[in-house]
């Protein structure tokens, strides 16, 4: 049987990217529950569908932003002898649950929207173009808050994204509201609404499909398998890898193992000292795993052969 070692830095030294970013995602909530007030005071004063549809859309994005905090806390639990990894992956679990609320707001507004073009009512569209500026002072500001950890976390990228939209949505409001002062054309908050309905649908499936890779265990975004695979055996000291696994524990948190087969002179623990170093370095990998296996047990298994071709055909 082959020698078997294996660097594990463990669950509790691991920080989820939502959580480095809590701090942000808490102002723009306190930024949107002011403004989705203020949106539902103007949607009942207005007569105005666009707005009653985007302090709707406002507030599936806040309970959002609500889930992914709550998410947050949930993963920064202890890992137990039930979950060694805790409750990290409860961020995932947010996601989905973001996907399905955004779907089900997309499909009635556009509904309501429908309805509401066949049916034009009268709208007070001065008052409609102050409460979406408001909203979209709003939303511009919570895009400056979220703009850094985008890049990092999947539900800040999640809530930076529906602010994106709720900026959009507001604007289309806006013009809405200018068409009916100056030609008193009142379906223009129908299709306002409309484009408020078809913004989240494309936004919604984004979301669903990365947070499926990541439920698949999928190589997380940004992460080369070919290019992990070449860094292991440049390494000095190895003769072949096989068995290389990269997947996603939650967004921010990518783990990997692999079985690794060291040259006859190799000394174990400065090479896996260099392995993992190169893991952390080079693709942002902080949990590795590397198993050291004999040549001749491979050989006689047949595995070597095998994983070398397979190798050779990828590249």
């Amino acid at each position: 049987m082959g020698m078997g070692h294996n660097h594990d830095h463990g669950a509790g030294g691991l920080q989820t990217a939502t959580g480095a970013h809590k701090r942000r995602l808490m102002i723009v909530l306190s930024i949107y529950a002011t403004i989705i007030v203020a949106q539902i005071v103007g949607a009942i004063v207005t007569n105005s569908l666009a707005l009653a549809a985007e302090a709707m859309h406002m507030a599936v994005d806040a309970s959002g932003i609500l889930i992914a905090l709550i998410a947050t806390v949930l993963a920064t639990r202890a890992a137990t002898k039930r979950r060694s990894y805790g409750l990290m992956r409860a961020e995932i679990v947010a996601v989905l649950i973001n996907c399905l609320l955004l779907f089900g707001l997309g499909g009635f507004i556009l509904f309501e929207a429908v309805e509401r073009w066949f049916n034009p009512s009268d709208v007070a569209g001065g008052g409609v173009i102050v409460f979406a500026i408001i909203g979209l002072i709003g939303a511009a500001t919570s895009l400056i808050i979220l703009n850094r950890g985008a890049k990092e976390s999947l539900n800040v990228k999640a809530a930076f994204l529906e602010v994106m939209s709720d900026g959009i949505g507001a604007a289309a409001i806006i013009i809405s509201g200018i068409l009916n002062v100056t030609l008193g054309w009142n379906r223009g908050d129908a299709i306002a609404a409309a484009a408020i309905g078809v913004i989240i649908l494309p936004r919604a499936f984004v979301l669903l499909k990365q947070a499926i890779n990541l439920i698949m265990q999928g190589v997380p975004q940004g992460i080369d398998l070919d290019e992990v695979r070449d860094a292991i055996v440049d390494a000095e000291g190895v003769e072949a890898v096989h068995s290389l696994h990269v997947w996603g524990l939650t967004s921010g948190v990518a783990v990997m193992s692999a079985h690794v087969v060291p040259t006859a002179e190799a000394e174990h623990a400065p090479l896996l000292d260099e392995l993992t170093a190169a893991m952390r370095e080079r693709f942002g990998i902080e949990h590795c795993t590397f198993q050291f296996e004999e040549r001749a047990h491979l050989e006689h298994e047949g595995l070597l052969n095998r994983e070398l071709a397979g190798s050779a055909d990828a590249h």
